[in-house]
């Protein structure tokens, strides 16, 4: 039994035809792109290359295992993300350390602590926390994830440690 796809078994006019009333049908339901929108994708996601340990008070975490960076607005040298564009922004930060260890990390947006999470002292052989940040961000307002109160005891990296981010709204 041989298949194809609905694009191989039409015309090229017909497809073209088929496209058009289905952005007809998105316009009318309110998800089209509007005009003067810029749609371009912005997404990162990145990860520790190696494990941490004592990080300082107010040291930028630079994740320098970058799995995704459309939009180019992570700098894995840095460990800042600029915002290549004007929207509303999803950032996710996970960390995870071991037995003993405390770890406060906060979200930061040109200077400011915007959310913060913290592991402190904690007891079981492996813990893990995230954070999360919605926040509207103009064409190069930048942001980062910092350690903040006390010396980060140990980050793990293998995956396990990482920031991601994407634009939600244009």
């Amino acid at each position: 039994m041989q298949t194809s796809s609905f694009a191989e078994s039409t015309s090229p006019l017909g497809f073209i035809k088929d496209l058009d009333n289905y952005m007809r049908v998105c316009q009318k339901l309110g998800c089209a792109q509007k005009k003067g929108c810029s749609g371009a994708v912005v997404a990162f996601h990145a990860a520790l290359k190696s494990h941490l340990r004592n990080v300082p008070v107010n040291t930028i975490l630079k994740f320098e295992d970058v799995l995704l960076n459309k939009g180019n607005g992570y700098d894995p040298k840095t460990g800042v993300f600029t915002a290549p564009a004007n929207g509303i922004y999803f950032f996710e930060w996970t960390f995870i350390t071991t037995n003993g260890s405390t770890v406060y990390m906060e979200a930061v947006v040109d200077g400011a602590r915007k959310a913060s999470t913290c592991i402190n002292a904690q007891t079981s052989r492996h813990t893990s926390t995230s954070g999360h940040l919605l926040y509207e961000l103009k064409t190069g307002n930048k942001v980062w994830i910092r350690t903040f109160l006390v010396n980060a005891g140990f980050l793990y990296s293998d995956k396990y440690t990482f920031f991601s981010g994407h634009r939600v709204k244009f």
